[in-house]
């Protein structure tokens, strides 16, 4: 078969295919932040050592934790696996040497619960965020969005239009991978 029937044969499946199934449309968009699933956020304290928070992180899965003061609950900053990589990695510090307030981004933007899942996706496209902080009216963390939290919520409600894979591609498994 040639590259001009394979094309062909692939805009012929995406007409008939797209036309006739449920479609994700701009109202998903518009539906509270509350509506997502969003793991709670991980807090830790500002005198936290580096290396406690990379293992919690580890340990919990997470690719950021917020910074709180324990007390009042009042976010100080966020830690993130880019922070981890932009200012840790690579100046041979003892992790064990240094505490969280040292590396952490201060004062995050964040969301509310109400606040519209569009807004969400487009705050992160923008700034280039990759995890949101989620904290209600009274200052308490309702949660931590990532962008892989979206597109779960994406592929559990909209599966026909996310995971759209040509006929014979290719899927990879590695969960580790890039």
């Amino acid at each position: 078969m040639s590259s001009i029937d394979h094309e062909m044969d692939e805009e012929m499946y995406h007409e008939t295919t797209v036309l006739h199934r449920r479609h994700l449309t701009d109202q998903v968009l518009r539906l509270p932040i509350r509506h997502l699933h969003l793991p709670a956020a991980i807090c830790v304290p500002p005198e936290q050592p580096l290396q406690q928070v990379v293992e919690l992180m580890r340990e919990k899965r997470t690719g950021a934790v917020l910074i709180c003061e324990e007390q009042a609950r009042s976010i100080l900053g966020i830690f993130t696996e880019r922070d981890l990589l932009l200012r840790v990695a690579g100046r041979g510090w003892n992790f064990h040497q240094h505490l969280i307030r040292e590396v952490m981004s201060k004062s995050p933007e964040y969301m509310s619960p109400k606040d519209k899942i569009g807004h969400a996706i487009n705050k992160m496209m923008v700034k280039g965020y990759r995890h949101l902080p989620i904290i209600c009216d009274e200052g308490k963390t309702f949660g931590m969005l990532s962008v892989r939290d979206i597109l779960i919520y994406l592929c559990e409600h909209f599966p026909e239009d996310v995971i759209n894979l040509p006929p014979d591609q290719q899927v990879a498994t590695d969960r580790d991978g890039g």
